[in-house]
């Protein structure tokens, strides 16, 4: 044999880590050409199937209550409506001249609505067990999925990073609990770093739990999320009744000392409805990531139907009685979460039990920040890395290069610097209506909640979900114009020196869900003018809802009592669905 050369040994070495780096595959993947199938984009087995209603009752028990605000001067307070969390956002639209009672009936209707938008996204991912980017594909073709799962990466980084920063904001004050002398540490960072070493340091600390975190796969963690919604909630009535007791209860009509005009303050209640809709945006797309692992279809349904708007309903009122107390006691109302428990802190410059309290009550905070931010940002990345690269990827590996990334943007500099391209991200959910609304349109009222779920993962031209060329043409023509009423107002939040008229403002002011109807009304409307030409008009045909979703439940209990009576062999997900679709697809 001869002799191996330094060329030889280094291609066999990449050769050995590039299988090392492989994803085990199962026989979703396509015989020949892309690859669009490993065990995450997969339908999700009935094994893993490990959310009940209690656990995504308790997953948003807490979810609301995290706050992210940041300040720019004179404009932060029309900026944290559009960013903030439902303990956040009520409290600062109260600073604007609504009455408390006006900000949290604008919020609660916003996520009344919202709660739906979201459990009606949810039920495909239930029923078919299926996450958002393989969803994406029968309403947006194989290829032109890759449009929408890109629009949400990309932004998933952005907020990872700044959400994971904010984290560090709180583990700065439970530093300062333990360690009073922690205020005095030198900073050793030029001013050009646009962060002090302390900042650094706490933000360095917020990170390694959420990188840790990040190893485990979310279908793991129910009992994690039990355990924060009852941290949380506790930590937020000690809040809260901390800050009532010091100003011997809430003076509510201070609340209102800003005079407005009738149809002003009409207004103003319009952009708090909207900004409740803001909150809860991402979730009207991420929602299939979370709901494929439901037990059963409707424990998404009723785990989230009374919870989500009870959890977000109870923190905007918290953060609205917080904002009145503070606002009689110093002058000026708090409704960002570290603010709110570094003035705790400081009133307790030498009582050590006092200052364990507050170290439970921020890092209850932070704790939850980081939950969401694992739920709401590196899930998702996870899931739209693994349909990007699914050779090679995992949901797993998408949340550990997730968070990763997050600190590689530096986000501090962004906070500091990035007025303009913040005011972008947080308009965000205006750009994610058009794209949940397609989802929903053509799960309930095009595919009639049929979904061929093995086609979804072929990608030959023909396939009932290939479309023209791997695209279904409709959808980003019909986001692009979905987009196009709002855009004048978008444009003016992020530069108010443009010109435009008070009409366009107002419209702004509806953005969310303006752009969702539009969506609606098109897409429902284009297959109205232009029907399917396709294999799968003759398909759906006749079909009555969810039909399909029915077979594959006989064909997994079908499956499960044979294994219980030693009559029929462990199948894989894959063969139960040959069987239940036998019949669809020649």
């Amino acid at each position: 044999m001869a002799p191996t050369t330094v060329e030889d040994r280094k291609r066999n070495i990449w050769s050995k880590l590039i299988t090392i780096l492989q994803v085990p595959q199962e026989q979703f993947v396509s015989v020949e050409g892309h690859q669009w199938s490993n065990h995450d984009l997969d339908p999700t087995p009935p094994e893993e199937r490990k959310w009940t209603a209690w656990v995504f009752a308790s997953f948003w028990a807490a979810h609301a209550a995290n706050a992210v605000r940041h300040s720019f001067g004179r404009c932060e307070l029309q900026y944290s409506l559009q960013i903030q969390s439902a303990w956040t956002a009520g409290s600062a639209t109260v600073a604007l001249g609504l009455t408390w009672w006006e900000a949290w009936t604008a919020l609660n209707v916003s996520h009344v609505i919202g709660t739906f938008l979201v459990v009606a996204n949810g039920r495909v991912a239930s029923r078919y067990h299926i996450g958002f980017p393989v969803v994406a594909r029968a309403a947006w073709g194989m290829w032109g999925s890759y449009m929408a799962v890109i629009m949400r990466a990309v932004v998933c980084v952005i907020w990872n990073g700044v959400n994971t920063f904010y984290a560090g904001r709180l583990v700065d004050v439970c530093l300062q609990c333990i360690w009073p002398s922690w205020v005095d540490v030198t900073n050793t960072l030029p001013e050009s770093a646009g962060i002090t070493t302390r900042q650094l340091a706490s933000f360095l600390i917020a990170w390694f739990v959420f990188q840790c975190l990040t190893l485990f796969h979310p279908r793991d963690l129910k009992w994690f999320y039990i355990i924060k919604s009852v941290i949380v909630f506790v930590a937020m009535h000690g809040i809260l009744g901390w800050w009532i007791h010091k100003n011997g209860g809430v003076n509510f009509p201070s609340q209102s000392t800003i005079h407005l005009p009738s149809s002003v303050r009409g207004w103003l209640w319009m952009q708090a409805f909207n900004s409740g809709f803001g909150t809860i945006s991402s979730l009207t797309v991420n929602q299939a990531d979370i709901a494929r692992y439901s037990r059963r279809p409707n424990d998404q349904l009723w785990g989230q139907v009374f919870m989500f708007p009870v959890a977000s309903a109870i923190p905007g009122l918290y953060g609205i009685l917080v904002a009145s107390a503070s606002r009689e006691l110093y002058g000026k109302p708090l409704w960002n979460l570290w603010d709110v428990t570094q003035t705790m802190l400081d009133q307790y410059p030498n009582n050590s039990g006092a200052r364990f309290g507050v170290f439970l009550a921020a890092g209850s905070m932070a704790l939850a920040l980081i939950a969401v931010n694992l739920s709401t940002n590196c899930l998702p990345f996870g899931s739209d890395l693994a349909a990007l690269f699914p050779k090679y990827m995992t949901i797993k590996r998408g949340q550990f290069i997730c968070c990763l990334a997050g600190l590689a943007i530096v986000p501090w500099k962004i906070l500091k610097d990035g007025k303009t391209f913040l005011a972008f991200l947080s308009g965000y959910g205006y750009w994610l209506a058009p794209g949940a609304s397609i989802l929903f349109i053509d799960y309930f009222f095009i595919q009639k909640g049929n979904i061929v779920t093995k086609e979804l993962y072929n990608g030959t031209p023909g396939a009932l979900y290939w479309y023209n060329r791997g695209w279904n043409i409709r959808a980003p023509i019909i986001t692009v114009l979905a987009l196009i009423p709002c855009m004048p107002g978008f444009a003016y939040s992020i530069a108010p020196s443009v010109r435009i008229s008070d009409d366009a403002k107002h419209m702004s002011h509806l953005s969310f869900l303006l752009t969702y109807v539009i969506a609606c009304m098109l897409y429902y409307g284009s297959y109205k003018i232009w029907p399917i030409i396709s294999p799968l008009k003759e398909i759906l045909e006749g079909r009555r809802f969810e039909a399909f979703a029915d077979e594959l439940d006989i064909s997994e209990r079908e499956h499960s009592l044979g294994r219980q009576l030693g009559r029929e062999e462990t199948k894989s997900t894959t063969e139960i669905f040959d069987k239940s679709e036998s019949y669809i697809v020649p």
